[in-house]
């Protein structure tokens, strides 16, 4: 029996979509693993992905699992994701390659929010971010201006990944 298969335009955006889905559940495996909250297996379960599906999305990040070792989730990774970056007239998107990259721009945003809260002094911020490169650019680190672009409503913590496009 033959079955029929979405053919056109709007059949291929579909099965993106779908695939889109998969790639994101198998990155929160991956996270997960990482913080080490649960077993692969429960993992699995939890995000609704079978290992062979876990191993075309994530590849070399999963280690082990031969000859009766537990599976466990690389230190790092290469990735490339479009994160926001702080930039002298507001966040703009940038494509970031690795998760070290990714997790020092991530405590730099939390600093920013405390420091935008209160709870982080201006020259405290500025100490400890003030020359601070991620991906090759320098981090935008002037309390004074982060503390104007905030009160003009220019930065926007609600999406510190963009949604700009698929990951290379």
């Amino acid at each position: 029996m033959q079955t029929k298969r979405a053919s056109g335009r709007h059949g291929s955006r579909e099965l993106a979509a779908r695939e889109k889905a998969t790639r994101k559940r198998a990155l929160a495996l991956l996270s997960d693993l990482r913080r080490g909250d649960s077993s692969y297996s429960e993992l699995l379960r939890e995000h609704r992905l079978d290992t062979r599906t876990a191993h075309k999305y994530l590849g070399r990040d999963l280690l082990g699992g031969t000859g009766g070792d537990r599976v466990r989730a690389s230190k790092a990774d290469r990735r490339a994701r479009e994160l926001m970056f702080p930039m002298s007239f507001g966040d703009v998107p940038l494509r970031i390659r690795g998760s070290g990259a990714a997790t020092k721009l991530s405590n730099f945003f939390q600093d920013r929010d405390k420091l935008l809260r209160g709870k982080l002094s201006a020259n405290d911020f500025e100490v400890k971010w003030r020359g601070v490169r991620v991906a090759g650019r320098e981090l935008f680190a002037n309390a004074a201006e982060i503390l104007r672009m905030a009160d003009a409503d220019v930065l926007k913590m609600e999406h510190l990944y963009a949604s700009v496009g698929p990951e290379r």
